[in-house]
């Protein structure tokens, strides 16, 4: 009867040191060298020039292909183009907020490479290297020169 004490005492003692041991993981999320730096929490970048997404948990690319969200290893395009923006969704299906990227992003300074135009809606603003010209909302210069492409670089 001793022994059996002794021996549930022992089974006791041991199940308080296993119950107390703690598992620690760390996920280290580096981002590729052409996206910007992440936090702990993020998951995916919007990348407006594939109108889709980047994985950094991953490192997979996720775009639309023929009528379906695809995982893919390259996009086909080279990345250092690409001007990513770092959105708050976490999950398996970035696309179920594509629209809200989309016109969230559209107008985005970095929707477009640097010194390229960028033509908004209406009464249309063309965005060049920062500054910003008015059209006649139907993609015309003004008359005056400017945009045409003949000036002085």
């Amino acid at each position: 009867m001793k022994l059996l004490k002794i021996a549930a005492a022992g089974l006791f003692a041991l199940s308080l040191h296993t119950t107390t041991a703690q598992a620690q993981v760390n996920i280290n999320i580096t981002p590729p060298s052409w996206g910007p730096a992440v936090g702990p929490n993020t998951q995916y970048y919007y990348i407006p020039e594939v109108d889709g997404y980047y994985d950094v948990r991953d490192r997979q690319y996720v775009l639309l292909r023929e009528g379906r969200w695809s995982r893919l290893a390259n996009s086909g395009r080279d990345p250092r183009t690409f001007h990513p923006v770092v959105v708050d969704y976490v999950g398996a299906q970035p696309w179920v907020r594509i629209e809200e990227y989309r016109t969230k992003y559209k107008g985005h300074p970095h929707g477009m490479p640097p010194g390229q135009a960028k033509k908004m809606r209406g009464n249309q603003t063309v965005i060049i290297n920062g500054a910003g010209y008015q059209g006649n909302g139907k993609g015309h210069g003004n008359g005056k020169g400017h945009g045409n492409g003949k000036g002085k670089h």
